[in-house]
């Protein structure tokens, strides 16, 4: 029974690197429903008052009217998808350089492990598109002050 008392204490290498990766995803998915919800909030009155006013002074009619709303709400529907996907990048790059970047090298840190052996563990487990390896991506064996491989470079 201790032992397992100690592993809730001092996660695995495997629950540390999933855990990262999901503090991200989860980062990501936020931000990107907070810009999607905005977008379509914010955007959706103008499409209506638009063609409101266009079907008002009788530039078109009822049947264009709806038509146009739908051709308007398609692109803007791929336009807000687009706006959403890209802050979604912004917030995981955000939190890569503020949270997950430090939490790696504190981690490596009071482990002794190396950049290279938690990169590679972290390739093992996880998909080739997890944010977790773009930061492993951001963060360089020359970027931490006591890899031994940036010893040998000098």
């Amino acid at each position: 029974m201790m032992v397992t008392s100690e592993e809730n204490q001092e996660p695995t290498e495997e629950e540390v690197i999933l855990q990262l990766n999901e503090q991200l995803l989860s980062i990501g998915a936020s931000s990107a429903e907070q810009s999607f919800g905005l977008a379509v909030w914010l955007g959706t009155l103008p499409i209506l008052g638009i063609v409101a006013l266009l079907l008002a002074f009788k530039i078109i009619n009822l049947i264009l009217a709806f038509f146009l709303v739908i051709i308007f709400f398609l692109v803007f529907i791929a336009a807000t998808a687009i706006l959403a996907s890209a802050a979604r990048q912004n917030a995981i790059r955000r939190a890569i350089r503020e949270k997950t970047l430090p939490q790696i090298q504190s981690y490596q840190a009071s482990r002794g492990i190396d950049f290279e052996t938690f990169a590679s563990k972290a390739r093992e487990i996880l998909p080739a598109e997890a944010p977790l390896l773009q930061a492993l991506g951001n963060l360089t064996p020359s970027s931490e002050s006591d890899n031994p491989h940036e010893q040998q470079k000098t």
